[in-house]
């Protein structure tokens, strides 16, 4: 009696291995365009925070206000200025039923290099002189660095200072510093103040 065994042949074996190679093929190519479109994804929300912050430091500057009891101090990563803000009214108040109006406070920027994100607060005018800030909360993220610069006009033409607390400067020059593709690019913006006067 003939017994039969059963094998795969060297034309499967090699048919299998192929399928095999063109499948893992196939799965590695989504992983790779799926991890590029995570990466492309990523580096477009840290633009879209920086817009956003820069969007929103421009409508703030626009409302400084000069005050001698609320300074406009800052330095390269720091920036704190009396402003027209939003906030709860007094309950006491005549305005008490607004709830929430513009009134005079002041309001601050500041970078955190550890956490690589920047947070605004803000307070109130009684609040500002208390030094009683709100909770800060974040404005954007994944950022490298960033830098202030202060604009001055005197008598010898623009003076550009990396801080101050000599007043409200004419303008402000931003420059934010984030990595995409393994490279430190920058976001730049100069904002004039319109109640920044000359030194």
């Amino acid at each position: 009696m003939k017994k039969y065994c059963q094998a795969f042949t060297l034309t499967e074996i090699l048919l299998v291995s192929a399928l095999f190679a063109v499948i893992s093929l196939a799965v590695f190519n989504a992983f790779s365009n799926g991890f590029k479109l995570w990466a492309h994804t990523e580096h477009l929300l840290v633009e879209g925070d920086i817009a956003i912050f820069l969007d929103k430091i421009d409508e703030d500057l626009r409302e400084v206000v000069n005050m001698n009891t609320i300074s406009f101090s800052g330095s390269s990563a720091r920036l704190s200025f009396p402003a027209i803000i939003r906030a709860a009214t007094d309950q006491n108040g005549t305005r008490a039923k607004e709830e929430i109006g513009d009134q005079i406070g002041a309001v601050e920027y500041t970078f955190d290099p550890a956490q690589k994100k920047i947070f605004r607060r803000q307070a109130t005018y009684g609040q500002a002189l208390k030094a009683q800030w709100s909770q800060p909360f974040e404005v954007a993220s994944l950022i490298e660095d960033i830098t202030f610069r202060y604009c001055f006009v005197s008598d010898r033409g623009l003076v550009v200072k990396s801080q101050t607390d000599a007043g409200v400067p004419m303008g402000l020059m931003i420059d934010v510093q984030f990595e995409m593709d393994g490279q430190i690019r920058h976001m730049r913006r100069f904002y004039p103040i319109p109640v920044g006067g000359g030194i």
